[in-house]
């Protein structure tokens, strides 16, 4: 949870408010929509809820604005259109297979078929575990759940965990062997998928100056018997005060130093809720050489910049209809190994959990997912 604001359900009829329409379909008939969207624009689910919110989730509205908006020489017909849109609505409703298997048939290499191809996939969510609102928590987890078993990833970073969610998550989700941060209050787990690591250890780093018992989490595996990976997360220090932040900034290069002195032949991946203003990256010391940004490496997709935004987002109130605001908090940081032979590339970067939980009518967080793409 990013702010201290009582949660209330927002009113506002700002035009940036993206949600303020209720969604008409159930999550199963909007994510069919989402992905029928993405299937015949040749993007993602992230821009797709965007855009039919945006047009009462009408799924051929919304595509006419897209290609509406975009050079006319990369427009498809009308007639194309159609046909693709009944295409992906066929196979939806009479197969039931995902979107992306078929639009692999069907596009060439872009956002879609990238993410078709046998990839590493690693997802980080904070899961806002300390929202008490209506006595969701478990509602709002088995959706977490539910999209973890949807995305399939390699590995997961959560954060803003609590152990009644903590439990729901490691008796849903079996295939996954768990690592937590702790085990009281709130805090960091790192989940990776039994079949595909076999882990070393793992370790805590408690950062010297947090008041918040904030610590490092990092999980030393081997991925498929042929890669090491160092999979590292944290929440860092939360807080708009001059302490919180020189203390989130002494967080981040600690954690950006850990990536560094890990072994040169190791892959790193580092993320979670870094809580992060530009200003004070620019005070860290910015990205290390070596390190990247995986959003901005994989292309800075502007769908993906902002990862809590309380223009899309109604979980938390804000009382001004004229400005909410938003940040991308969440980051995912990679270094590569110094091992010629490994193939590690980051490809692909997407916003997750941007549905609403109908029986709730609020979204699993405050904060949307992020995953992350590789070829291996």
């Amino acid at each position: 949870m990013t702010t201290v604001l009582k949660h209330h359900r927002s009113n506002s009829t700002s035009e940036d408010d993206d949600d303020g329409i209720e969604c008409p379909l159930s999550g199963a008939e909007a994510l069919a929509a989402c992905k029928e969207f993405a299937a015949v624009t040749s993007t993602d689910t992230g821009l797709a809820m965007m855009m039919l919110q945006k047009n009462e989730w009408n799924l051929q509205r919304a595509i006419s604005a897209y290609q509406n908006s975009i050079p006319s020489k990369s427009k498809p017909s009308k007639k194309q259109t159609k046909v693709k849109v009944e295409k992906a609505t066929i196979e939806n409703n009479t197969k039931r297979t995902k979107v992306e298997d078929i639009t692999s048939m069907t596009l060439p290499m872009d956002a879609q078929t990238i993410k078709t191809k046998t990839r590493f996939k690693l997802l980080s969510w904070n899961i806002d575990g300390l929202d008490e609102q209506e006595n969701t928590i478990e509602t709002r987890t088995h959706g977490v759940v539910d999209i973890i078993k949807r995305e399939e990833p390699d590995a997961v970073f959560l954060q803003e965990v609590i152990p009644i969610a903590f439990d729901l998550i490691r008796n849903h989700l079996p295939e996954y062997d768990s690592y937590a941060g702790n085990t009281e209050g709130y805090f960091v787990v790192i989940l990776v998928r039994r079949k595909l690591f076999q882990v070393q250890n793992s370790e805590i780093i408690k950062y010297p100056g947090t008041n918040m018992e904030r610590n490092l989490l990092i999980v030393h595996t081997t991925y498929k018997n042929s890669i090491e990976i160092d999979l590292m997360t944290s929440h860092h220090e939360s807080g708009t005060e001059e302490l919180a932040s020189k203390e989130r900034i002494e967080q981040l290069k600690l954690c950006f130093k850990s990536m560094i002195d890990a072994p040169a032949n190791r892959v790193v991946l580092f993320g979670g809720d870094l809580n992060i203003r530009e200003k004070e990256l620019q005070k860290a010391g910015n990205v290390p050489l070596g390190i990247c940004d995986l959003w901005i490496e994989t292309g800075k997709r502007k769908e993906c910049t902002y990862t809590w935004d309380m223009n899309r987002n109604t979980n938390i109130y804000y009382p001004s209809d004229n400005y909410r605001p938003r940040a991308r908090f969440d980051r995912l940081y990679y270094r590569s190994s110094n091992q010629e032979t490994i193939q590690f590339k980051p490809v692909y970067f997407e916003l997750e959990g941007l549905e609403k939980l109908a029986s709730i009518k609020r979204f699993c967080s405050d904060h949307w997912a992020i995953q992350a793409y590789f070829d291996v």
